[in-house]
């Protein structure tokens, strides 16, 4: 009982020590980067054009290209401007792909292909803009 008391007390004590003041002089640390918002644009109407294909094909409940965008832009805009002009771009690459192919036929998997190779590329050239 004698030894539970002094812990509780030796931990009222460590909770109670007053908190040290921040050296004025250190510095905020930078606010986080996004790259540029072209690129991530030409990212999100990429995506746009894959969730046409991926629909077309496979109805408006395959969402996968879709959630692809939602979590780019939970990292890159998660609102204001920068969000709405994803948003556009998005919808731009759909209705521009869905304007291209306008059924469903055997060569949409390489076409869908194609697009996810070029929002590779897009990627992996955002991904540097962080690194440099």
């Amino acid at each position: 009982m004698m030894l539970r008391a002094l812990v509780l007390a030796a931990a009222m004590a460590a909770i109670a020590t007053p908190a040290f003041a921040q050296d004025p002089e250190l510095e905020e640390p930078a606010p986080p980067r996004n790259a540029p918002i072209e690129m991530v644009a030409d990212l999100a109407e990429t995506l746009g054009r894959a969730h046409a294909v991926r629909t077309l094909c496979n109805g408006d409940t395959d969402s996968t290209w879709r959630n692809y965008m939602l979590n780019l832009m939970s990292y890159e805009a998660p609102g204001g401007d920068r969000r709405a002009s994803l948003t556009d771009a998005f919808n731009r690459g759909y209705r521009g792909q869905n304007r291209e192919t306008s059924s469903c036929t055997a060569g949409m998997p390489a076409i869908e292909a194609a697009i996810a190779r070029r929002g590779r590329e897009l990627s992996d050239a955002i991904a540097r803009t962080y690194l440099n």
